[in-house]
């Protein structure tokens, strides 16, 4: 349509790319192929890309993906510790085909604290005052026509005004400035001045976000709009039918690439299957509700095997996506919980008062929470003051709750590490011991061998064991042996074939054991899981809040 009506278009993308479904593993190396088929004109980075070493190393080797985009991944105020040279570049040029403009455009992230020792965080308020930036807006080393910061960071965040008073000191009040802000996971829009605004496009892909910009020397024009990301909506936008296809060569191709790493990886097995949809944002008191069932069933029946001394407390960053009625997946699991915390036990003793006066009472919903239904910290457990627990936490709070315990209680604290217990795994381990599926849920793979009679004889075959093959042989003899004295007695007596009714079974044999299979590649896996559920490493890490409480 941009070709059609001589208007340029520019396709980016503004961070995270971490830490959303089982194909975003530490190092990302299923992930980066996949991404490097999308034509974006620039990119940002993400605090998410900045948690684990294994990332930025994987992203910045030679011929890697920042090589990849020569120039258009952009950094502007993340560096590399031990160069202090940006990971990308710290600005880049579009340029339009049609328009004739040139739009200087900025990578941006908020003042994060939280990142890799191999990385470093330049503050936005000096940035501005680096030489290198307003040498870059004097026009010094290109001229340009407006100015695009792709700025990871909330759409109201002070920072944006911070970077949009510095560009209006050196480029005056009529430059175009569009900033594309992402980091508060809502659609937003927010008019800065008559010549600039503010735009973030949704969460997690649920958005495409389109802004566009009219302009003269007195005049600029903004425009935006939200756009579902789905195929019907996005049929609409581009004026087709619900009959025409939207597919084109290069998306098969990528799709065909998706689904082809998912199955190298084993996203796709089905774990078990939820009765429900249970929501992410939903109240802890709602019965759909994701981080209820985490605390009222999951975690009493996979953690505290039906002990009322136990407590356990996380941030409700923790989960990041619904989940589905029907088949669960392996992918699911990971998209619901993709950080995979290590499980800890603070300590054995702490008395119920004592935890109240260190975290509040429990569940409890404050100003601070990441999400406004929930509390920021969730308990699982009941808490009487005058009893004594044992205190659990994940690997991303353990710090937290720890210092806090300390403070309260005055005591020396040393947590025990649980090995081979994550918060993933207690979810696998859950939904594939209580969840069990349903004939009519059962994998397609499973619904075909349903009417094969080789595999009914083999999965009949395969299911003994030697009690039950004893039990068989000896059930055998006698039904011979008493079948041949019935016929020794009637041997004289003729029966017609009419005496008996046509009868036929269909038995199948289902294999209900929930083990999953072992990939030969164990760099594969994703959680990673082997046949006894127990995690080869911790991969996955989310993100801290940050002073507004987002992640």
């Amino acid at each position: 349509m941009s070709i059609e009506e001589e208007k340029d278009l520019f396709f980016v993308m503004n961070g995270d790319f971490m830490d959303g479904t089982g194909l975003s593993t530490y190092p990302p190396e299923y992930l980066t192929p996949i991404l490097q088929h999308m034509p974006w004109d620039a990119l940002n980075i993400g605090n998410h890309e900045l948690y684990k070493n294994a990332t930025i190393e994987y992203i910045t080797q030679p011929g890697g993906f920042v090589e990849f985009w020569d120039g258009r991944y952009l950094t502007s105020n993340v560096l590399l510790s031990e160069s202090n040279s940006p990971i990308g570049n710290r600005y880049t040029f579009l340029r339009g085909t049609y328009s004739g403009y040139t739009i200087l455009t900025f990578g941006f992230l908020y003042d994060f604290l939280n990142n890799c020792p191999i990385t470093a965080i330049e503050t936005v308020e000096s940035v501005v005052n680096s030489t290198w930036f307003e040498n870059v807006l004097q026009g010094n080393v290109e001229e340009f026509d407006a100015i695009l910061v792709l700025a990871h960071m909330d759409a109201y965040d002070p920072l944006v005004t911070v970077l949009l008073d510095k560009i209006r000191l050196i480029c005056g009040s009529n430059m175009p400035v569009q900033f594309i802000t992402g980091h508060s996971h809502e659609r937003k829009f927010y008019q800065l001045d008559p010549f600039s605004t503010s735009f973030e496009a949704g969460r997690y892909l649920d958005t495409i976000g389109f802004t566009s910009i009219s302009f003269n020397a007195s005049f600029a024009d903004f425009d935006h709009v939200f756009i579902d990301a789905n195929i019907n909506v996005m049929r609409n936008m581009l004026g087709m039918s619900d009959s025409e296809s939207i597919e084109t060569e290069l998306g098969r191709n990528l799709t065909d690439l998706i689904v082809t790493t998912q199955e190298k990886l084993g996203l796709n097995q089905v774990i078990g299957c939820s009765p429900m949809t249970y929501y992410l944002t939903n109240s802890l008191e709602e019965p759909n509700s994701l981080w209820g069932l985490y605390i009222n069933t999951v975690v009493p029946y996979q953690l505290f095997k039906g002990s009322d001394s136990m407590i356990l407390i996380q941030n409700t960053g923790a989960f990041r996506y619904d989940l589905v009625e029907g088949n669960t997946t392996l992918n699911d699991i990971v998209t619901v919980s993709p950080y995979n915390d290590t499980l800890y036990m603070i300590r054995e003793e702490v008395n119920g008062s004592d935890f109240i006066r260190a975290f509040g009472e429990p569940n409890v919903i404050n100003d601070d929470a990441y999400l406004a239904t929930l509390p920021q910290l969730v308990v699982s457990g009941s808490i009487d003051k005058d009893k004594v627990y044992k205190v659990y936490t994940v690997e991303f709070d353990l710090e937290f709750v720890s210092s806090r315990l300390a403070m309260t209680t005055g005591k020396e604290f040393t947590p025990l590490k649980l090995d081979g217990l994550t918060s993933g795994i207690l979810w696998l381990n859950f939904i594939k011991d209580q969840w069990t599926c349903s004939k009519g849920n059962k994998n397609e793979e499973d619904q075909d061998d349903e009417g094969n009679p080789w595999k009914k004889f083999t999965d009949f075959i395969g299911s003994f064991t030697a009690v039950k093959l004893i039990a068989f042989i000896m059930t055998f003899i006698v039904i011979v042996f008493f079948g041949w004295m019935f016929l020794c007695r009637q041997s004289r007596q003729r029966v017609s074939a009419d005496d008996y009714e046509d009868q036929s079974y269909d038995q199948s044999y289902d294999d209900d054991s929930g083990i999953l299979s072992q990939s030969e590649d164990e760099s594969s896996s994703v959680f990673p899981i082997t046949t006894n559920g127990t995690p080869k490493a911790n991969r996955l890490y989310h993100s801290i809040p940050d002073e507004n409480g987002i992640v």
